[in-house]
């Protein structure tokens, strides 16, 4: 019978896999802490927990050996630390709401592309979750990044580090209250904004992307993922007269339901730090991504804006 070759993908997240179990047997921790003591033993290239018994450690090492000599591409150890997140959601039944589709961090990556002609710019995800969206946008830009990260979840960050270190990236990561961060001059901030209630005529989004506006420079752009509602409870327009002060939407795209199963379905908001006097945002209704030729159809559109905007040539 001829032997079937596993992709890299998969071996690493076996490989993954397999080291959780074998800790887990010897050490009976948390799912997560065990994610951590294997990622620390890869990075090292050896065990680095100690063992009672000898033999444990000597196996374990073997386990590592066999991706030994293998060249993993980012996307391999991206998408396999992914799943073992996931995993691990499932096990410790919590929501996966901290993780965004790869989809949605591909698509943010052309849109950033559209905005920003530079070979190098700085992004931040200050709602980063488990670093999933700021890993796949940095994986799909051809360009140099400096990359930065924020959550008020202790174990988040410590995946988001954890992953970045995995993918040889420098990431400055914070954990804190995201409303306390304090940068400055971001070329492109993104993120994925989880479900917010209105509360005493407030809501956080509002707030949030407010507050992220000042974190970026003078051209510097804004991709939020939020909720399709998210302009419903600006009644008195508030929000958007502070907002036009300093920034302008670029474009707004609802995404397909298909997308959300049984949750709340988004839309992304392209914002740019700039003030727009004669351009018309675009609006685009994404179809179901396994649509091809109508894909390609919203794709083109949104290409028709930029360039009629004269967003192709680099501006000074």
């Amino acid at each position: 019978m001829q032997e079937v070759k596993m992709d890299n993908l998969e071996l690493f997240y076996d490989i993954l896999d397999e080291s959780n179990n074998f800790l887990y047997e010897a050490f009976h921790k948390p799912y997560f802490e065990l994610l951590e003591m294997t990622v620390k033993n890869l990075l090292a290239g050896e065990v680095l927990c100690e063992f009672e018994d000898e033999e444990k450690e000597e196996e374990l090492q073997k386990i590592y050996d066999k991706i030994k000599d293998v060249d993993f591409s980012v996307e391999d150890v991206r998408k396999a630390m992914q799943s073992i997140v996931l995993r691990g959601f499932k096990e410790m039944r919590i929501p996966n709401g901290n993780t965004t589709p790869d989809t949605l961090g591909i698509l943010a990556a052309y849109l950033i592309t559209k905005v920003h002609k530079e070979k190098e710019i700085s992004i931040l995800d200050p709602l980063c979750g488990t670093g999933n969206l700021l890993f796949t946008v940095a994986n799909y830009l051809e360009k140099d990044t400096k990359l930065y990260a924020v959550d008020d979840n202790e174990w988040m960050t410590k995946i988001t580090a954890l992953t970045a270190d995995l993918l040889d990236y420098p990431v400055e990561v914070f954990y804190q209250d995201t409303m306390s961060l304090s940068l400055s001059n971001m070329d492109s901030i993104i993120f994925d904004m989880p479900h917010q209630e209105y509360q005493n005529e407030k809501y956080f989004p509002y707030d949030a992307i407010l507050h992220f506006a000042d974190e970026l420079k003078m051209d510097g752009s804004m991709i939020a993922i939020v909720e399709n509602d998210f302009f419903d409870y600006d009644s008195k327009q508030e929000f958007k007269k502070e907002l036009f002060k300093t920034m302008s939407i670029l474009g707004i795209i609802e995404l397909p339901d298909s997308m959300f199963n049984a949750g709340r379905p988004k839309l992304v908001l392209v914002l740019q730090k700039r003030l727009l006097k004669d351009a018309k945002c675009f609006m685009v209704k994404l179809p179901n991504f396994d649509d091809v030729e109508d894909f390609n159809n919203a794709l083109r559109d949104i290409e028709a804006w930029f360039e009629k905007n004269n967003y192709n040539k680099k501006r000074n």
